[in-house]
């Protein structure tokens, strides 16, 4: 899976940077939010992001608005990596539209479990996605019906 890693701490990025491609993501880096979005509005870009919050130009609050707004073309997951450990930062990083957060400085592990979490709803929305456009096709063959509940 592809992960845009957005920090402009180049010590992170590379920390990042290290841990994912030895967990075998394939990892896109921005410096900055204005980079991240360019990224995030190229062509294929990565369902997954990770977002430094305090970022020069546009900050990673603005990012994560863009990226999962209602007019976003794509819609990736975003984990918001943040210093801010006040509960009314972390509420703000929710409304934004991101869907997780981590607080610096993190344990790899706890990275790792939020990941494997974020994979998981990924793989989920990409499941929907593919049922919802063979629903609109009238191509209810694609379509298997769990009738466990």
């Amino acid at each position: 899976m592809r992960v845009l890693v957005a920090d402009d701490d180049p010590v992170y990025r590379s920390t990042l940077q290290e841990l994912l491609t030895g967990w075998n993501y394939e990892v896109i880096l921005a410096s900055d939010g204005q980079e991240a979005l360019k990224i995030m509005d190229g062509e294929d870009p990565p369902q997954l992001v990770l977002l430094d919050w305090e970022m020069p130009e546009i900050d990673g609050f603005e990012v994560a608005r863009a990226i999962c707004g209602d007019n976003a073309g794509h819609r990736a997951y975003v984990l918001m990596i943040t210093g801010r450990k006040r509960k009314a930062d972390i509420m703000q990083v929710l409304a934004c539209g991101a869907d997780d957060y981590l607080i610096k400085p993190f344990d790899p592990t706890d990275l790792k479990i939020h990941l494997r979490s974020a994979m998981r709803i990924v793989h989920l929305q990409e499941e929907l996605d593919e049922l919802r456009e063979a629903i609109i096709e009238g191509n209810t063959s694609r379509v298997v019906w769990n009738t466990r509940y």
